[in-house]
């Protein structure tokens, strides 16, 4: 049987949802730094400056909560080092991308480290997705072998 959070969802659930929320938070991430050099010039003519600023913010957030609520624990889980790295260093890279690249070189060069960074932490949260399936398949298999599974550490 699961083990149960005090909020009653499994942590296979809460790595899955954060994987999926990780996922999604990527892809709009690269849509956001890939559209953003064609409609940037019509912000300030349409007053729209200061929503760049706030989705910025909201994407902070979107994109750091996914990191640590599912490739932490899913390494804990897995202890796949690559993928946490991989996520780690997509993440860190991102944060870069908004507080030291665009300051100093502007946002065409934010858009491209944060392009890469996106990338990084999608093919993270999908590598992860990937051990949670195998972990979710040894599990029921060990389950209808015996009594009590194993410990998952997919490699």
């Amino acid at each position: 049987m699961k083990s149960l959070t005090k909020s009653g969802c499994s942590k296979s659930a809460l790595i899955k949802y954060g994987d999926v929320a990780g996922m999604t938070a990527s892809i709009l991430c690269l849509l956001h730094c890939m559209a953003m050099p064609l409609v940037i010039l019509a912000f300030p003519m349409l007053g729209l400056a200061h929503v760049h600023d706030t989705f910025h913010d909201t994407l902070i957030a979107a994109i750091t909560l996914p990191v640590l609520l599912a490739l932490v624990p899913g390494y804990l889980k897995h202890r796949d080092k690559t993928t946490l790295l991989i996520g780690l260093g997509g993440l860190a890279l991102f944060l870069a991308a908004v507080f030291i690249v665009s300051p100093l070189l502007g946002e065409h060069a934010e858009a491209g480290v944060a392009v890469v960074s996106g990338f990084m932490l999608l093919y993270a949260h999908l590598r992860n997705r990937r051990h949670c399936k195998r972990c979710s398949a040894r599990e029921q298999h060990d389950a209808s072998q015996t009594a009590a599974p194993a410990p998952c550490n997919v490699r």
